[in-house]
């Protein structure tokens, strides 16, 4: 076994600034496809697994309704650091002998029949939890013992036979952080979990315990920014989409036909539901040249008024590549990881914000504006939310279309058959602790 490698790739991740690192071995990588480190790399054995921490002053300003501006620059400069710290660790490991390949950071699905199942080829929650630096907890997001599930991860699969690091209990969060908490539920505005049940995600043969989940078509509503209104109709994602037919109605959260059809329906109307998931694709999934990620953070400035902010992203973004954007807010929720701190104290002042903060809807110009009263932002929607000509909306609702059948859309028998047999696995532990 290659322990002394491992020493040295954690002594280069330090000299990197990265405090949290741990390794997952061939004994730890037992569980669903997207825990199968040769979807990313043919040949790889074990895994490398970081975080690095958000900006929690951004997280303040996106609670609190400041601006979305300043996490979302952090989102993109901090998706694209964790990734140049994940090639350079790759670097490092080839030039040690061995093979390995960085993890794109997101939106790097597996091909599937359903578009939108979002698959990763290689899950970096799940490396979190097989390397030993994270647990799982009660939204499904992993968590760290020094900042919550707040963090930025990654990845790094290699060739080599890595030792692997110890692991946290699987109920060390859900136990003694999650049950006196789950605000990462209130804070949901799909209401995407189930408050009281678990279920469960089987690694290594151990089930890791997580909130039970609703539709997942509630959370991509949500984080498309397709719906942005809390069911108490007393706060707002920074989204400007509500989803009438979820408003003041007892929804069936899962009737997973029903949710997704209501979220296609209104992605349709939206007129920019493409380049809005393309750029942050684009930051996710590739390294942005380096001289463009300094105009970013030069020219992208929170301080600025917001048209001359959103003007400045917008350019930013052509010369990435990807046109058509109408404004920044093309992160909208994000919630139930963001409000999650390093403990209850912290958690619950996040949270605190958010629900204070009240709502946020476009008003004059399409800037957003912050309201206290549901009333007068139903008033602001109907004077301000900008109208999208229908062949806008055929145009973005065809490119959607193509743009996701050409990245994702396929068959992968290999696939289906390792996630046939984690099945079988899962029913046969679940009725283990069912006769305990």
């Amino acid at each position: 076994m290659e322990n002394s490698l491992k020493q040295r790739i954690k002594e280069f991740a330090g000299d990197l600034g990265i405090a949290v690192i741990g390794a997952a071995g061939p004994d730890r990588l037992d569980g669903p496809p997207s825990l199968d480190p040769t979807y990313s790399m043919k040949g790889a054995r074990s895994v490398v697994s970081f975080a690095l921490p958000m900006n929690v002053e951004a997280i303040y300003d996106w609670f609190s309704k400041k601006t979305n501006a300043s996490h979302l620059k952090d989102q993109i400069v901090m998706s694209q650091e964790i990734f140049r710290k994940a090639d350079q660790i790759a670097e490092f490991i080839r030039s040690q002998g061995h093979d390995a390949q960085p993890v794109p950071t997101n939106n790097n699905y597996r091909r599937d029949k359903n578009v939108l199942a979002t698959h990763p080829d290689f899950s970096h929650r799940f490396g979190a939890i097989a390397s030993g630096i994270a647990g799982q907890g009660w939204s499904g997001n992993v968590m760290t013992k020094a900042d919550g599930a707040a963090v930025y991860l990654s990845s790094v699969v290699t060739s080599a036979e890595l030792e692997s690091d110890p692991l946290l209990d699987s109920r060390y969060f859900i136990d003694n952080y999650c049950y006196p908490c789950k605000l990462c539920d209130k804070i949901c505005v799909a209401s995407m979990f189930d408050s009281q049940d678990e279920e469960y995600v089987l690694l290594n043969d151990e089930l890791h315990p997580r909130a039970r989940r609703n539709s997942i078509h509630l959370c991509n509503a949500s984080c498309f920014g397709l719906h942005s209104l809390s069911k108490d109709k007393k706060w707002t994602t920074w989204g400007h989409h509500w989803i009438d037919s979820w408003i003041d109605k007892d929804l069936d959260r899962t009737n997973d036909k029903l949710i997704f059809g209501a979220m296609v329906g209104k992605g349709s109307t939206t007129g920019d539901s493409t380049p809005r998931y393309d750029i942050i694709r684009h930051w996710n999934s590739q390294l942005i040249p380096e001289n463009l990620m300094e105009e970013l953070k030069e020219n992208y400035q929170t301080d600025l008024p917001e048209k001359e902010r959103v003007a400045a992203f917008i350019q930013w973004a052509e010369k990435v590549g990807v046109k058509g954007l109408k404004d920044d807010r093309v992160l909208t929720c994000g919630n139930c990881a963001l409000v999650c701190g390093p403990d209850l104290q912290e958690t619950r002042k996040r949270y605190n914000m958010l629900i204070e903060a009240g709502l946020v809807v476009p008003g004059p110009d399409g800037e957003m504006v912050n309201t206290k009263s549901y009333e007068e932002a139903v008033e602001l929607r109907n004077r301000h939310l900008p109208h999208v000509p229908k062949a806008e909306m055929v145009k973005d609702a065809t490119d959607s279309g193509l743009l996701w059948s050409k990245l994702y859309l396929g068959v992968e028998p290999r696939s289906i058959m390792q996630n046939k047999k984690y099945q079988k696995k899962m029913k046969q532990a679940l009725e283990r602790i069912k006769n305990e």
